[in-house]
């Protein structure tokens, strides 16, 4: 199982709001303590049968809650130095891909994971008709294009078809 929530705020604190809304919906329970692993990976030491991934932009925050690992990441749309383009996507990518689509993707990947074994840039995606293919066969990934901005799924289990949206009055 997993689910994922989006909310048009952004920032860290609505972040932990739409975690705690998230939890409450799926699990039915108040949003456990969390801590950090050294990688910076947050996570639940009281359940750790609840996996999360969250991420915030000036604009959004999103959250995924699964009982299998989850990575999720959100990117507003904005002008890039073409130095930073090319740092982190190679040309056959960006005929697939935005470099926000790449970007998310690879970032989500990366939380799924907590720490990747080689270079976050080296991560290598592919769009192939119906599925994205991550550098990870057990992975799936899954983008949400939103009003200026995108966002990212990787799970080893199916991705939702659309992100859950919470009201961002809901979480003030």
């Amino acid at each position: 199982m997993i689910e994922a929530f989006i909310s048009d705020i952004g920032g860290r604190e609505p972040a932990h709001a739409l975690l705690a809304a998230a939890v409450r919906r799926v699990y039915g329970i108040p949003c456990p303590a969390l801590a950090y692993a050294d990688s910076g990976k947050p996570f639940f030491p009281a359940r750790p049968d609840i996996c999360f991934s969250l991420s915030h932009s000036k604009s959004h925050v999103m959250v995924c809650v699964s009982d299998r690992p989850c990575g999720c990441d959100v990117e507003d749309l904005r002008p890039l130095r073409p130095s930073v383009v090319e740092r982190v996507c190679t040309p056959e990518e960006l005929e697939a891909f935005s470099f926000f689509e790449l970007w998310t993707l690879k970032e989500s990947f990366l939380k799924l994971h907590g720490v990747l074994p080689y270079p976050f840039w080296t991560a290598r995606f592919a769009r192939v008709p119906g599925t994205i293919q991550t550098p990870d066969a057990a992975v799936r990934a899954a983008l949400y294009p939103l009003e200026n901005a995108v966002a990212a799924l990787c799970t080893p289990l199916q991705p939702p078809a659309a992100l859950t949206h919470i009201d961002a009055n809901f979480l003030i």
